[in-house]
């Protein structure tokens, strides 16, 4: 069996992982390792991480955890030192992480339980680090930090690594913080227990989509946007419906994509109304119809298709010339549709963007819808966008018919040269389509998509 490397003339092994770290400091010492016990060494790099820079403590707390639980209490010590260097403590607090005694979890409480109310930047990112790794210690830390909470003082802080752990014991001392004064401590702890499918979970779910608290409103929304087996039960999309219309957008945005994971024909209903509406932003329209596109519904594909006549003077007589931003939301439109990948779908997909670019709809004058309806065209990849894209082949943009070759190239390759080298034989059609139709021809030969 391999023994283990040790330093050149040292009376006892010395892990691996300490030899670059031990070489450095060799390099630029006197000092004489072979004379070196276990505790003087772990004296050595804890001076290291008391003098050395932040990269230096960076690359000490890689190793230190190597020296074992002899490097324990004196870690401990100085976590506890308030007139240690707070940067030295924060690293401390994440070395002993790696120290899986419960006798670590002690004093780390204890660090929140007399964290300042004004701590400065440095000090708050000790407290976080302290959460991280308290939470690293699971079931073990719970019964202490429950008691905590009971301190006005650190309850922020036990529930923040609480909220963490994620664990259902968890559950408990959380549901006893979800109506605090507090707004953070409130936001935290829904986010968490918006993580578990527990009955006593979810009417403090549906009780927080009505808090004065926009983040606490955001949590609850993202918390019951993943409870595809609440939908009939409560009529989930009833009760999320009207935080579409929430003062703030994030809660708007998230409540889009909760009901878009739904997928249900009244998900769809309920943000098509949104988008349809003159008083939401364009960026929150543009997020509705992205949510649109993610339902993949026959109903959903049929409001986005409403998108484009909402803006075409053949049914909307009372319309005015288009606008920028009723452009780009059309080209999103478009970019949903052509992305839709439910196969019994793709068919009605392929329909609306062949039935817009037939249309004398204002947008398609656009060369970026035009580019955009090419490229969902290909996606799609149905044999019936084949004519529509060889008549778009003629456009006097060069970048509309360098799309249209693209998605040519992407549909059924056999069928589409067949189609193409036929069409090229016929003599009743234009030049200009002959002349494109070859240059097709040309290049989905070139790309070694057919053999000759």
């Amino acid at each position: 069996m391999k023994q283990p490397e040790v330093l050149p003339c040292s009376l006892f092994p010395v892990p691996c992982s300490l030899f670059p770290f031990l070489k450095k400091i060799m390099e630029n010492s006197e000092i004489d390792f072979s004379q070196q016990d276990p505790k003087a060494l772990l004296n050595l790099v804890l001076t290291q991480l008391e003098r050395g820079d932040f990269q230096q403590r960076w690359e000490i707390s890689k190793i230190l955890p190597d020296l074992g639980t002899i490097a324990l209490e004196p870690l401990l010590n100085i976590l506890q030192d308030e007139t240690a260097d707070v940067e030295m403590r924060w690293f401390v607090a994440r070395i002993l992480g790696n120290f899986k005694s419960e006798l670590i979890i002690e004093p780390l409480i204890n660090l929140l339980k007399n964290a300042k109310i004004e701590a400065t930047e440095a000090e708050i990112s000790l407290h976080e680090i302290t959460t991280v790794t308290l939470a690293g210690f699971g079931i073990s830390a719970i019964a202490p930090l429950t008691q905590l909470l009971e301190k006005p003082d650190s309850k922020l802080l036990a529930t923040q690594t609480l909220a963490q752990i994620r664990h259902s014991e968890t559950i408990p001392p959380l549901l006893t913080v979800v109506d605090d004064p507090n707004s953070q401590i409130r936001a935290m702890a829904i986010e968490a227990l918006g993580s578990f499918r527990d009955p006593r979970v979810i009417p403090i779910l549906l009780a927080a989509l009505n808090d004065p608290v926009a983040d606490v409103r955001k949590q609850a929304v993202i918390g019951l946007g993943v409870r595809l087996d609440l939908l009939e039960n409560i009529n989930l999309v009833e009760k999320l419906k009207p935080l579409l219309w929430d003062i703030r957008p994030e809660v708007c945005q998230q409540t889009q994509l909760a009901l878009a994971r739904l997928k249900t024909d009244e998900a769809a209903t309920a943000i098509f109304e949104q988008v349809q509406s003159q008083s939401v932003p364009l960026a929150l329209k543009i997020d509705g119809v992205r949510s649109l596109g993610w339902i993949e519904t026959a109903k959903s594909l049929d409001y986005l298709q409403e998108i484009f006549l909402t803006f075409d003077p053949q049914f909307n007589l009372n319309l005015n010339p288009i606008t920028i931003e009723e452009i780009t939301l059309i080209q999103e439109t478009v970019q949903c549709i052509g992305r839709i990948e439910t196969r019994e779908l793709q068919e009605q997909a392929t329909q609306i963007l062949i039935n817009l670019i037939n249309s004398n709809h204002p947008a398609v004058s656009d060369p970026k819808i035009k580019q955009l309806i090419a490229l969902g065209l290909g996606k799609l990849g149905l044999i019936e966008a084949i004519n529509p894209l060889i008549n778009l082949l003629v456009d006097p943009n060069p970048s509309v018919r360098f799309h249209c070759i693209s998605a040519l190239k992407q549909i059924e390759p056999e069928q589409t040269y067949q189609h193409l080298q036929n069409l090229s034989q016929q003599e009743n059609i234009s030049s200009d389509i002959k002349q494109a139709v070859l240059m097709a021809l040309s290049e989905i030969c070139r790309g070694g998509f057919i053999e000759i």
